[in-house]
């Protein structure tokens, strides 16, 4: 999938949120360097939300979630679709410190599951309509609240 510029810094950010979703999911090969048992994987997870997730979600919901919903009506609801998952990834995960050890590696996995089906959405779908959608200039836009945001 070839990405518009404006879109590019978005999705090179995705990579660490695709490693970490397979790594909190059940039968997920180790990974060296990476954290191997359910406390671990708990702590990183906690770490994760705050360098990456949170300042990821901020990104685009200062980016490409502002332009979206006025391009059309089915951007408009994959963004709020997408919203909603960041809302319940960041609930989710805010949770973990309080799952027993028993329930541990299932909430662990849930969090993998959704940011991977979250992920997956955002490239698969939401960017590849809205590099269609958007036009050069809007593109440009798009660009520059990118570049402005990652000062």
């Amino acid at each position: 999938m070839k990405r518009h510029q404006s879109l590019i810094p978005i999705s090179r950010q995705h990579h660490s949120g695709l490693l970490t979703a397979r790594l909190l999911q059940h039968g997920a090969p180790p990974y060296k360097g990476m954290p191997a048992t359910p406390e671990a994987k708990r702590d990183y997870t906690l770490g994760f939300l705050q360098e990456h997730l949170l300042p990821h979600f901020k990104l685009e919901e200062e980016t490409v979630f502002t332009l979206a919903p006025g391009i059309s009506e089915d951007l408009a609801q994959q963004t709020r679709q997408l919203q909603e998952q960041h809302r319940q990834l960041e609930k989710l995960i805010i949770a973990l410190p309080h799952a027993t050890s028993l329930d541990l590696p299932e909430k662990l996995h849930q969090i993998g599951e959704l940011l991977e089906q979250h992920i997956r959405l955002e490239e698969r779908v939401f960017f590849e309509q809205l590099q269609q959608d958007l036009s050069d200039e809007q593109l440009q836009v798009l660009q520059q609240m990118v570049l402005q945001h990652l000062g």
